[in-house]
């Protein structure tokens, strides 16, 4: 096992190489395989030990990274604080995923799809290590495990989410926003890229100097939060339409069309009725 960890997979990782290129198609596919597998997931045994597992993962990939980190360079708290927006929520997901946090799941949904997916298309590991390291593994590993764990909820109905539910993820975003922006200007770091956007869009630090790019980097996430929910409306009508009337995994599912958006909903006979 120790080329997980040998060093000559160091800075050998190429941005829309063929390797990154088949993760990405890989986790679209995953996540597409997933939607059409929602009613067995939908089961309650079923959907315990995909819960437990996607957050056991989780856990472990993290663990061994904090130790494979503290190995080379020595413990560094900066490393092991979870202000930055991914390690947030592949620790909030974890947890909420054991205890099966509902209203939790609803508050970063959103914040889950855009980390991940701009984590998967802009690679920011670090030190860019290649296929077969261990942090390669890692870096896409997490991502897709928190998203998927957030997305098992959506895709089986167990969450409702409306367009009033994305106005409040936002406004959870801009206050933890707030908190890690002080932390970042009181210890000079760059937790969420608020003060500073990564190397390989430094471009928009010289286009908007801080704050222009922090409130840049706001604005953008709303909008890549409304692409999240266009995405989910267009899913709701679909299973709609898969569905009309009918049960998803032995539970009565439909779509109710209110002032608050298109919503995902278990009928009467669902054994946990959804959030």
């Amino acid at each position: 096992m120790g080329f997980l960890f040998d060093e000559r997979y160091a800075r050998g990782f190429e941005l829309f190489g063929w390797r990154h290129v088949l993760v990405l198609a890989l986790a679209v596919g995953s996540i597409v395989a997933m939607y059409h597998l929602r009613g067995h997931l939908a089961r309650p045994t079923v959907g315990r030990v995909f819960r437990w597992s996607v957050a056991a993962l989780i856990v472990t990939g993290e663990v061994v990274f904090q130790v494979w980190m503290a190995s080379r360079q020595g413990f560094r708290l900066v490393e092991a604080v979870p202000l930055g927006l991914c390690a947030m929520v592949e620790w909030i997901t974890a947890v909420a995923l054991v205890l099966d946090r509902r209203a939790v799941i609803k508050v970063i949904l959103p914040w889950a799809f855009v980390g991940a997916s701009l984590s998967f298309i802009v690679v920011n590991m670090g030190t860019s290590y290649a296929f077969p390291h261990f942090r390669f593994v890692h870096y896409f590993g997490i991502h897709w495990l928190f998203l998927v764990g957030t997305l098992f909820y959506l895709f089986t109905g167990l969450v409702r989410y409306g367009y009033r539910d994305l106005l409040r993820s936002t406004a959870w975003l801009a206050g933890v926003a707030l908190v890690v922006l002080a932390v970042d200007l009181v210890t000079d770091q760059n937790f969420m890229f608020l003060v500073s956007w990564p190397d390989e869009l430094a471009f928009v630090n010289e286009l908007a100097p801080f704050p222009a790019n922090t409130i840049v980097l706001m604005l953008g996430a709303f909008v890549l939060f409304n692409v999240f929910y266009l995405i989910f409306a267009r899913l709701s009508g679909q299973q709609e339409v898969d569905h009309p009337g009918g049960e998803v995994g032995g539970e009565r599912r439909d779509v109710a069309a209110t002032g608050d958006g298109p919503q995902l909903h278990a009928g009467a006979g669902a054994a946990a009725g959804p959030v």
